[in-house]
Protein backbone atom coordinates (compact mmCIF):
# COMPACT_ATOMS: atom_id res chain seq x y z
CA UNK A 1 0.00 0.00 0.00
CA UNK A 2 1.25 3.60 -1.31
CA UNK A 3 1.98 4.87 -5.17
CA UNK A 4 4.82 6.90 -3.92
CA UNK A 5 7.95 6.63 -5.42
CA UNK A 6 9.12 4.39 -2.88
CA UNK A 7 5.73 1.92 -3.17
CA UNK A 8 6.02 2.00 -6.91
CA UNK A 9 9.85 1.28 -6.89
CA UNK A 10 9.03 -1.46 -4.91
CA UNK A 11 6.34 -2.91 -6.85
CA UNK A 12 8.48 -2.57 -9.69
CA UNK A 13 11.55 -4.60 -8.79
CA UNK A 14 9.02 -7.60 -7.52
CA UNK A 15 6.96 -7.81 -10.72
CA UNK A 16 10.44 -7.53 -12.62
CA UNK A 17 11.10 -10.65 -10.46
CA UNK A 18 7.75 -12.13 -11.83
CA UNK A 19 5.71 -11.82 -8.74
CA UNK A 20 1.92 -10.69 -8.83
CA UNK A 21 2.13 -7.66 -7.22
CA UNK A 22 -1.08 -5.09 -6.32
CA UNK A 23 -0.05 -1.18 -5.48
CA UNK A 24 -3.08 0.74 -4.04
CA UNK A 25 -3.05 4.36 -3.40
CA UNK A 26 -5.58 6.21 -1.32
CA UNK A 27 -5.40 9.43 -3.48
CA UNK A 28 -3.53 9.49 -6.68
CA UNK A 29 0.15 8.52 -7.46
CA UNK A 30 2.92 10.65 -6.34
CA UNK A 31 0.17 12.96 -4.88
CA UNK A 32 2.19 13.66 -1.91
CA UNK A 33 5.50 14.57 -0.95
CA UNK A 34 6.84 11.73 -4.06
CA UNK A 35 5.72 14.56 -6.36
CA UNK A 36 6.00 17.67 -5.39
CA UNK A 37 9.61 17.26 -3.57
CA UNK A 38 13.15 18.91 -4.87
CA UNK A 39 13.97 16.94 -7.16
CA UNK A 40 17.64 15.96 -6.18
CA UNK A 41 18.98 12.61 -6.70
CA UNK A 42 22.21 12.58 -4.52
CA UNK A 43 24.83 11.01 -2.35
CA UNK A 44 26.68 13.88 -1.60
CA UNK A 45 26.07 14.36 2.63
CA UNK A 46 24.40 11.38 3.39
CA UNK A 47 24.18 9.59 6.47
CA UNK A 48 26.85 6.71 6.52
CA UNK A 49 24.17 4.00 6.73
CA UNK A 50 22.09 5.04 3.75
CA UNK A 51 25.24 5.27 1.63
CA UNK A 52 25.42 1.48 0.35
CA UNK A 53 21.41 2.27 -0.62
CA UNK A 54 21.94 5.37 -2.53
CA UNK A 55 24.87 4.60 -4.43
CA UNK A 56 22.83 1.58 -5.82
CA UNK A 57 20.09 3.94 -6.26
CA UNK A 58 22.10 5.74 -8.46
CA UNK A 59 23.36 2.72 -10.47
CA UNK A 60 19.77 2.12 -11.14
CA UNK A 61 18.78 5.73 -12.05
CA UNK A 62 20.56 5.79 -14.83
CA UNK A 63 19.09 2.59 -16.29
CA UNK A 64 15.37 3.30 -15.07
CA UNK A 65 13.88 4.94 -18.20
CA UNK A 66 15.49 2.51 -20.64
CA UNK A 67 14.16 -0.21 -17.82
CA UNK A 68 10.47 1.28 -18.22
CA UNK A 69 10.12 2.73 -21.36
CA UNK A 70 9.22 5.70 -19.60
CA UNK A 71 10.69 9.49 -19.18
CA UNK A 72 11.90 9.95 -15.52
CA UNK A 73 13.29 13.41 -16.30
CA UNK A 74 16.54 11.63 -14.97
CA UNK A 75 20.14 13.33 -15.88
CA UNK A 76 23.11 13.34 -13.92
CA UNK A 77 25.23 16.67 -14.48
CA UNK A 78 26.08 16.62 -10.47
CA UNK A 79 25.52 18.04 -7.29
CA UNK A 80 26.65 21.04 -5.51
CA UNK A 81 26.68 21.66 -1.91
CA UNK A 82 27.63 25.62 -0.89
CA UNK A 83 29.30 26.40 2.09
CA UNK A 84 28.93 29.85 3.37
CA UNK A 85 31.29 29.54 6.29
CA UNK A 86 34.86 27.99 7.27
CA UNK A 87 33.21 25.78 10.00
CA UNK A 88 30.05 24.40 6.66
CA UNK A 89 33.15 24.00 5.15
CA UNK A 90 34.66 21.73 7.45
CA UNK A 91 31.99 19.66 7.72
CA UNK A 92 31.87 19.03 4.30
CA UNK A 93 35.68 17.95 4.59
CA UNK A 94 34.99 15.52 7.62
CA UNK A 95 32.33 14.00 5.58
CA UNK A 96 34.46 13.32 2.72
CA UNK A 97 35.99 9.57 4.60
CA UNK A 98 32.35 8.43 4.14
CA UNK A 99 32.46 9.33 0.46
CA UNK A 100 35.68 7.63 0.03
CA UNK A 101 34.42 4.74 1.65
CA UNK A 102 31.80 4.07 -0.37
CA UNK A 103 33.80 5.29 -3.68
CA UNK A 104 32.16 8.19 -4.46
CA UNK A 105 33.43 11.13 -6.01
CA UNK A 106 32.40 14.41 -3.57
CA UNK A 107 35.34 16.51 -3.42
CA UNK A 108 35.24 19.84 -1.72
CA UNK A 109 35.99 23.10 -3.92
CA UNK A 110 38.00 25.93 -2.37
CA UNK A 111 36.33 29.92 -2.66
CA UNK A 112 38.69 30.48 -5.83
CA UNK A 113 38.04 26.99 -7.44
CA UNK A 114 34.04 26.92 -6.87
CA UNK A 115 33.96 30.79 -8.47
CA UNK A 116 35.80 29.22 -11.73
CA UNK A 117 33.66 26.21 -11.78
CA UNK A 118 30.83 27.88 -11.03
CA UNK A 119 30.71 31.35 -12.12
CA UNK A 120 27.17 31.75 -11.81
CA UNK A 121 27.35 32.05 -7.94
CA UNK A 122 28.32 35.41 -6.27
CA UNK A 123 31.83 35.98 -4.84
CA UNK A 124 32.18 35.71 -0.98
CA UNK A 125 31.34 31.42 -0.50
CA UNK A 126 33.95 29.42 1.46
CA UNK A 127 33.83 26.98 -1.00
CA UNK A 128 31.49 23.88 -1.73
CA UNK A 129 31.14 20.29 -2.02
CA UNK A 130 30.79 18.70 -5.02
CA UNK A 131 29.65 15.64 -6.96
CA UNK A 132 29.79 14.89 -10.37
CA UNK A 133 28.26 11.63 -10.39
CA UNK A 134 25.51 12.32 -8.93
CA UNK A 135 21.85 13.60 -10.28
CA UNK A 136 18.29 14.62 -10.41
CA UNK A 137 15.05 13.40 -11.53
CA UNK A 138 11.46 15.43 -12.11
CA UNK A 139 9.28 14.29 -9.02
CA UNK A 140 6.13 14.74 -11.39
CA UNK A 141 7.42 12.15 -14.18
CA UNK A 142 9.11 9.72 -12.10
CA UNK A 143 6.98 7.70 -9.84
CA UNK A 144 3.68 7.84 -12.53
CA UNK A 145 6.55 6.57 -15.59
CA UNK A 146 7.07 3.65 -12.78
CA UNK A 147 2.91 3.00 -12.30
CA UNK A 148 1.88 3.35 -16.36
CA UNK A 149 5.03 0.89 -16.36
CA UNK A 150 3.75 -1.47 -13.75
CA UNK A 151 0.04 -1.49 -15.24
CA UNK A 152 1.66 -2.64 -18.69
CA UNK A 153 3.53 -5.34 -16.83
CA UNK A 154 0.24 -6.59 -15.39
CA UNK A 155 0.19 -5.30 -11.67
CA UNK A 156 -2.85 -4.43 -10.28
CA UNK A 157 -2.46 -0.37 -9.59
CA UNK A 158 -5.27 1.12 -8.20
CA UNK A 159 -5.77 4.74 -6.87
CA UNK A 160 -8.27 6.61 -5.13
CA UNK A 161 -8.59 3.49 -3.25
CA UNK A 162 -8.03 3.45 0.45
CA UNK A 163 -6.72 0.63 2.44
CA UNK A 164 -8.49 0.63 5.68
CA UNK A 165 -6.99 -2.67 7.26
CA UNK A 166 -5.06 -5.84 7.64
CA UNK A 167 -6.38 -8.93 7.16
CA UNK A 168 -4.73 -11.54 9.86
CA UNK A 169 -5.16 -15.22 9.42
CA UNK A 170 -3.17 -17.59 11.97
CA UNK A 171 -0.61 -15.20 13.42
CA UNK A 172 0.38 -13.72 10.11
CA UNK A 173 -0.82 -10.90 7.73
CA UNK A 174 -2.40 -12.76 4.44
CA UNK A 175 -3.85 -9.56 3.16
CA UNK A 176 -5.54 -6.36 3.12
CA UNK A 177 -8.67 -5.32 3.27
CA UNK A 178 -10.06 -1.53 1.39
CA UNK A 179 -12.66 0.23 0.53
CA UNK A 180 -13.19 -1.86 -2.85
CA UNK A 181 -13.18 -5.02 -1.26
CA UNK A 182 -9.95 -7.64 0.46
CA UNK A 183 -6.80 -8.47 -1.43
CA UNK A 184 -5.43 -11.56 -0.31
CA UNK A 185 -0.80 -11.52 -0.21
CA UNK A 186 1.60 -13.48 0.41
CA UNK A 187 3.21 -10.54 2.26
CA UNK A 188 2.11 -6.72 2.34
CA UNK A 189 4.23 -3.95 2.37
CA UNK A 190 3.41 -0.54 3.98
CA UNK A 191 5.15 2.56 1.71
CA UNK A 192 2.38 5.19 2.77
CA UNK A 193 5.10 8.17 3.90
CA UNK A 194 3.71 10.22 6.87
CA UNK A 195 0.41 7.87 7.13
CA UNK A 196 2.13 4.89 7.96
CA UNK A 197 2.76 5.47 11.81
CA UNK A 198 -1.72 6.08 12.14
CA UNK A 199 -1.91 2.50 10.21
CA UNK A 200 0.42 0.78 12.43
CA UNK A 201 -0.74 2.38 15.31
CA UNK A 202 -4.26 0.01 14.77
CA UNK A 203 -1.30 -3.35 15.56
CA UNK A 204 0.28 -1.27 18.79
CA UNK A 205 3.50 -0.73 16.53
CA UNK A 206 4.76 2.36 18.09
CA UNK A 207 6.56 4.29 15.01
CA UNK A 208 7.98 7.24 16.35
CA UNK A 209 7.11 9.46 12.93
CA UNK A 210 6.85 13.14 12.63
CA UNK A 211 6.42 15.49 9.97
CA UNK A 212 7.77 18.71 8.47
CA UNK A 213 6.64 20.96 5.76
CA UNK A 214 9.10 21.99 2.53
CA UNK A 215 7.78 24.94 0.28
CA UNK A 216 8.72 24.88 -3.15
CA UNK A 217 8.49 26.39 -6.56
CA UNK A 218 9.15 26.64 -10.48
CA UNK A 219 10.09 29.24 -13.19
CA UNK A 220 8.89 29.57 -16.31
CA UNK A 221 11.54 28.29 -18.96
CA UNK A 222 14.42 30.78 -19.19
CA UNK A 223 18.50 30.73 -19.87
CA UNK A 224 19.46 30.46 -16.89
CA UNK A 225 22.80 28.84 -17.90
CA UNK A 226 22.61 26.08 -14.93
CA UNK A 227 23.53 22.59 -15.63
CA UNK A 228 24.07 21.21 -11.84
CA UNK A 229 21.51 21.55 -9.35
CA UNK A 230 22.83 23.17 -5.93
CA UNK A 231 21.81 24.94 -2.62
CA UNK A 232 23.29 27.46 -0.30
CA UNK A 233 22.35 27.62 3.31
CA UNK A 234 19.46 30.01 1.73
CA UNK A 235 18.24 28.80 -1.25
CA UNK A 236 18.04 25.35 -3.45
CA UNK A 237 17.71 25.83 -7.35
CA UNK A 238 17.60 22.94 -9.46
CA UNK A 239 17.24 22.83 -13.59
CA UNK A 240 13.78 21.23 -14.58
CA UNK A 241 13.24 19.39 -17.30
CA UNK A 242 10.97 21.74 -19.01
CA UNK A 243 14.02 24.80 -18.90
CA UNK A 244 12.72 26.26 -15.85
CA UNK A 245 14.39 26.23 -12.64
CA UNK A 246 12.63 24.60 -9.54
CA UNK A 247 13.33 27.08 -6.31
CA UNK A 248 13.33 25.26 -2.73
CA UNK A 249 14.65 25.86 0.55
CA UNK A 250 18.57 25.96 1.13
CA UNK A 251 20.43 23.84 3.75
CA UNK A 252 19.37 25.91 6.53
CA UNK A 253 15.65 25.67 5.69
CA UNK A 254 13.72 26.68 7.64
CA UNK A 255 11.21 23.88 8.00
CA UNK A 256 8.60 24.40 9.07
CA UNK A 257 6.59 21.91 11.83
CA UNK A 258 3.05 22.63 12.26
CA UNK A 259 1.81 20.59 15.93
CA UNK A 260 -0.64 18.34 15.63
CA UNK A 261 -2.30 15.71 17.51
CA UNK A 262 -0.63 12.96 15.87
CA UNK A 263 2.86 14.32 15.47
CA UNK A 264 3.15 16.11 19.19
CA UNK A 265 3.06 12.18 20.35
CA UNK A 266 6.60 11.32 19.41
CA UNK A 267 7.67 15.00 19.51
CA UNK A 268 10.08 14.51 22.66
CA UNK A 269 12.49 11.99 20.77
CA UNK A 270 12.67 14.64 18.04
CA UNK A 271 13.98 17.32 21.21
CA UNK A 272 17.85 16.79 20.83
CA UNK A 273 18.07 17.14 16.72
CA UNK A 274 15.29 19.66 17.10
CA UNK A 275 17.77 21.54 19.53
CA UNK A 276 20.77 21.04 17.11
CA UNK A 277 19.20 22.39 14.64
CA UNK A 278 16.82 25.30 15.69
CA UNK A 279 17.36 27.81 13.21
CA UNK A 280 16.53 25.45 10.18
CA UNK A 281 12.91 24.80 12.12
CA UNK A 282 10.27 26.87 12.85
CA UNK A 283 7.40 25.94 14.70
CA UNK A 284 3.99 27.30 13.00
CA UNK A 285 0.41 27.63 14.83
CA UNK A 286 -2.19 27.55 12.94
CA UNK A 287 -5.50 25.65 11.65
CA UNK A 288 -3.80 22.27 10.49
CA UNK A 289 -4.41 21.07 14.29
CA UNK A 290 -8.40 20.48 13.80
CA UNK A 291 -7.89 19.68 10.38
CA UNK A 292 -5.24 17.02 10.49
CA UNK A 293 -7.33 15.88 13.98
CA UNK A 294 -10.32 15.28 11.51
CA UNK A 295 -8.13 13.67 8.60
CA UNK A 296 -7.13 11.26 11.42
CA UNK A 297 -10.41 10.04 12.48
CA UNK A 298 -11.52 10.07 8.92
CA UNK A 299 -8.51 7.53 8.32
CA UNK A 300 -8.61 5.51 11.77
CA UNK A 301 -12.31 5.17 11.50
CA UNK A 302 -12.74 4.15 7.98
CA UNK A 303 -15.35 7.05 7.42
CA UNK A 304 -15.56 6.57 3.71
CA UNK A 305 -18.31 10.11 3.27
CA UNK A 306 -14.81 11.63 4.17
CA UNK A 307 -12.34 10.28 1.81
CA UNK A 308 -12.10 12.73 -0.30
CA UNK A 309 -10.78 15.24 1.86
CA UNK A 310 -7.54 12.55 2.87
CA UNK A 311 -7.08 11.57 -0.43
CA UNK A 312 -4.31 14.46 -1.56
CA UNK A 313 -4.11 16.51 1.07
CA UNK A 314 -3.44 20.47 0.07
CA UNK A 315 -0.49 21.55 1.88
CA UNK A 316 -0.20 25.44 0.96
CA UNK A 317 3.18 26.70 0.80
CA UNK A 318 4.85 29.06 3.32
CA UNK A 319 4.65 32.23 0.93
CA UNK A 320 7.03 34.11 3.11
CA UNK A 321 9.69 31.36 3.25
CA UNK A 322 9.70 30.64 -0.63
CA UNK A 323 9.84 34.68 -1.16
CA UNK A 324 12.95 34.74 0.88
CA UNK A 325 14.19 31.44 -0.87
CA UNK A 326 13.40 33.21 -4.90
CA UNK A 327 15.05 36.53 -3.37
CA UNK A 328 18.06 34.29 -1.93
CA UNK A 329 18.50 32.34 -5.38
CA UNK A 330 18.68 35.39 -7.36
CA UNK A 331 21.31 37.09 -5.41
CA UNK A 332 23.33 33.79 -4.82
CA UNK A 333 23.16 32.80 -8.28
CA UNK A 334 22.93 36.28 -10.12
CA UNK A 335 20.00 35.64 -12.04
CA UNK A 336 17.98 39.12 -13.06
CA UNK A 337 15.67 40.28 -10.80
CA UNK A 338 13.04 39.38 -10.31
CA UNK A 339 13.02 35.85 -10.77
CA UNK A 340 9.95 34.97 -10.77
CA UNK A 341 7.64 31.92 -10.05
CA UNK A 342 4.97 30.74 -11.84
CA UNK A 343 3.76 28.05 -9.40
CA UNK A 344 3.94 27.15 -6.08
CA UNK A 345 3.28 24.03 -3.77
CA UNK A 346 4.48 22.72 -0.82
CA UNK A 347 4.68 19.02 0.85
CA UNK A 348 4.81 16.96 4.07
CA UNK A 349 7.68 15.02 4.40
CA UNK A 350 7.63 12.30 7.00
CA UNK A 351 10.77 11.86 9.25
CA UNK A 352 12.46 9.50 12.05
CA UNK A 353 14.66 11.06 15.02
CA UNK A 354 17.74 9.95 13.47
CA UNK A 355 16.50 10.98 9.79
CA UNK A 356 17.00 7.45 8.18
CA UNK A 357 14.03 5.28 7.21
CA UNK A 358 12.32 2.42 8.49
CA UNK A 359 13.11 -0.53 6.44
CA UNK A 360 12.04 -4.26 6.91
CA UNK A 361 9.47 -6.87 8.93
CA UNK A 362 7.71 -5.76 11.84
CA UNK A 363 7.88 -7.87 15.65
CA UNK A 364 5.18 -9.71 15.87
CA UNK A 365 3.06 -9.05 12.44
CA UNK A 366 4.81 -11.64 10.35
CA UNK A 367 3.49 -11.19 6.24
CA UNK A 368 4.04 -7.34 6.76
CA UNK A 369 7.11 -5.27 5.59
CA UNK A 370 7.42 -1.18 5.90
CA UNK A 371 9.51 1.45 4.64
CA UNK A 372 9.08 4.84 5.20
CA UNK A 373 10.17 7.62 7.40
CA UNK A 374 12.94 8.42 4.54
CA UNK A 375 13.06 11.74 6.12
CA UNK A 376 13.54 14.07 2.61
CA UNK A 377 15.70 11.79 1.09
CA UNK A 378 13.52 9.40 -0.05
CA UNK A 379 13.17 10.65 -4.23
CA UNK A 380 16.86 9.92 -4.73
CA UNK A 381 17.28 6.59 -2.75
CA UNK A 382 13.68 5.27 -3.67
CA UNK A 383 15.02 2.91 -6.29
CA UNK A 384 17.73 1.61 -3.97
CA UNK A 385 15.73 1.02 -0.95
CA UNK A 386 12.84 -0.45 -3.96
CA UNK A 387 15.19 -2.89 -4.98
CA UNK A 388 16.06 -4.38 -1.35
CA UNK A 389 12.38 -4.68 0.02
CA UNK A 390 11.52 -6.18 -3.24
CA UNK A 391 14.50 -8.68 -2.64
CA UNK A 392 13.24 -8.90 1.09
CA UNK A 393 9.74 -9.82 0.33
CA UNK A 394 11.39 -12.47 -2.51
CA UNK A 395 14.22 -14.38 -0.58
CA UNK A 396 13.94 -13.38 3.00
CA UNK A 397 16.95 -11.06 2.94
CA UNK A 398 18.85 -8.54 0.83
CA UNK A 399 22.35 -7.95 -0.89
CA UNK A 400 22.54 -4.75 0.99
CA UNK A 401 22.06 -5.21 4.67
CA UNK A 402 19.12 -3.59 6.43
CA UNK A 403 20.12 -3.88 9.96
CA UNK A 404 20.54 -0.63 10.43
CA UNK A 405 17.09 0.50 9.89
CA UNK A 406 14.97 -1.85 11.61
CA UNK A 407 12.51 -0.24 13.49
CA UNK A 408 13.58 -1.95 16.62
CA UNK A 409 16.53 0.53 17.25
CA UNK A 410 13.72 3.28 19.08
CA UNK A 411 13.41 0.37 21.18
CA UNK A 412 17.09 0.10 22.18
CA UNK A 413 17.53 3.76 22.40
CA UNK A 414 15.17 6.98 23.40
CA UNK A 415 16.94 9.78 21.51
CA UNK A 416 18.58 9.35 17.89
CA UNK A 417 20.20 12.05 16.60
CA UNK A 418 20.77 12.54 12.59
CA UNK A 419 24.70 12.10 11.32
CA UNK A 420 24.39 13.59 7.99
CA UNK A 421 25.58 16.34 6.95
CA UNK A 422 23.26 17.82 4.06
Amino acid sequence: MGGGIIGCAAAWYLTRRGLRVGLYEKGRIAGEQSGKNSGFVRKQGRDEREMALIVRSLELWRGINAEIGEETGFVSHGNLAVAADADALARMEAWLGIARAFGVDSRVLGAAELGKAFPRLRPGFAGGLFTRSDGQAEPTLAAPAIARALRGAGADVQENVVVEELIREGGRVTGLRTERGEVRAGTVIVAAGLWTRLFLSRYGVELPQSDLKVSVGRTAPFDHGLTVPAWTARTLVRPRHDGGLTISLGTMGPLDFEPTWRNLAPAPRFLPTFLANREATRIRLGGRFLEDRRWVATYTGARRDRYDEIRVPDVPPNVAVLDASRKAAAIDFTFPDPLELVESWACRIDVTPDAVPVLGSIPGLPGLVVATGMSGHGFGISLGVGEAIAELVATGRSAIPLDAFRIERFAERYFAAPQNVL
